[in-house]
């Protein structure tokens, strides 16, 4: 059996010259940090992660890494059982696609190895379920198996918390990768999750949506789409006539000809549980990034922003604002970037702002070391502390509060 040691007799051993300093690191809780792992970097795949301290402003120089490299993977936090507020990382793509996971511990700051997916697979989804006999369970959907041929996948499967296993989870109607999956807030679907659109190797782009409810833990047909899709985003609408509606935005046809990425959009309204055209973006993108603002003068607008166009990545970014239900023209990052991570500042100095992180650079394919962070109240985006590693195609995940503060802030 091993021994555990509390973070202050590590401190004390290290005080003592029996601990070196990347050792302590390690037993330093990281709660309230943004934890950015694996993705593509400057010589492959990665295992290496990276964490924001929103308290200085700063990445960690020695995080730890993960057991196996990978991208196109998804994180997801824990909300209960024993592992709760841990970080599921779960499948992704390395020299092959993974059926392996791993469990982070911001308490430990930690990887540890997590049971084995039911099927390999890589540009899938993975949502909490909010209600029902399966709530707090989490949805793997779909993605794709690449190790005999590229393989989309209609198979889904339940992370159980509790006892920290995946259970075989219900057939999806269609195999898609590279879709969108979001927890309906309001409405008759209320707690069901949307999945939409996304890439089928055999048909290509997908119109098609589909309903995962949580009570029957079953798959039915959803509305169509107005337009076949993938790499595009979805968000739930905060404000406004449209509050608790689903904006999806961009993304790609397959259209190989044109190679146009969709400046078009549509919204999900849950009440008449139809789709319906959107307003149109100011330029097409996929692979971009859709982000709640959480505060300034914004508070409740939607902030698109870089992405891919048929010419290359972008630096432009758009705001959809849900009163008037149109886009205006944001401001310009420093960079342009595709397939980066978008975060919302939980705590600190920076609080509200969004965290811009790595993705791919307009010349030569090159994956970004840099960082960016929008200010909600000064409209505008800053150069941000770079990264210790070039990276695109990561996962970046607000960690949870410290447990001590979660519990004194309720005891109010």
């Amino acid at each position: 059996m091993g021994t555990s040691v509390s973070l202050a007799a590590a401190v004390a051993i290290l005080m003592a010259g029996n601990l070196r300093p990347s050792q302590a690191a390690a037993l330093a809780p990281t709660y309230g940090q943004i934890l950015i792992a694996g993705g593509y970097g400057v010589s492959g795949d990665l295992s290496s992660v990276e964490l924001y301290a929103p308290g200085s402003d700063s990445f960690a120089t020695t995080p730890p890494a993960m057991n196996a490299a990978r991208e196109y993977h998804t994180a997801a936090v824990i909300t209960l059982g024993p592992n709760a507020g841990k970080v599921l990382l779960a499948g992704g793509l390395s020299d092959r696609t993974l059926a392996s996971t791993e469990l982070y511990d911001p308490a430990a700051n930690t990887f540890a190895v997590g049971p084995k997916l039911n099927a390999a697979r890589d540009h899938h989804t993975a949502t909490v379920i909010s209600s029902g006999p399966n709530a707090g369970k989490i949805l793997l959907a779909g993605g794709e198996d690449r190790n005999y041929g590229m393989i989309s996948l209609a198979s889904t499967e339940l992370y159980d918390p509790v006892a920290n296993k995946f259970l075989v989870g219900p057939t999806m109607n269609d195999a898609r990768y590279a879709h969108t999956a979001t927890v309906i807030a309001s409405g008759p679907n209320a707690g069901r999750i949307l999945l939409a659109g996304g890439d089928n190797t055999a048909y290509g782009a997908l119109i098609s949506t589909e309903l995962y409810d949580p009570a029957s833990n079953k798959f039915a047909v959803g509305p169509k789409m107005n337009a076949a899709r993938f790499g595009h985003t979805a968000m739930v609408i905060a404000t406004g006539p449209n509050a608790g509606k689903i904006l999806l935005a961009g993304g790609f046809d397959g259209n190989e000809y044109s190679n146009d990425s969709l400046s078009s959009t549509e919204i999900y309204d849950p009440a008449a549980g139809k789709i319906v055209i959107g307003p149109t973006l100011n330029a097409g993108r996929r692979f971009h990034t859709a982000t709640e603002i959480a505060s300034g003068p914004n508070a409740g607008k939607i902030l698109i922003a870089g992405g891919l166009s048929n010419r290359g990545p972008l630096a432009s970014t758009e705001i959809y604002d849900p009163t008037a239900n149109k886009f205006v023209v944001g401001p310009n990052m420093n960079f342009a970037r595709d397939h980066h991570t978008a975060t919302t500042i939980a705590s600190g100095p920076n609080a509200g702002k969004i965290l811009m992180a790595g993705g791919d650079d307009i010349i030569g394919d090159t994956k970004l070391i840099s960082t960016e962070l929008y200010d909600p109240v000064a409209n505008k985006f800053t150069p941000g502390h770079p990264m210790n590693a070039a990276r695109a195609f990561d996962t970046a995940t607000q960690l949870p509060p410290s447990p001590s503060r979660a519990t004194i802030a309720g005891s109010r």
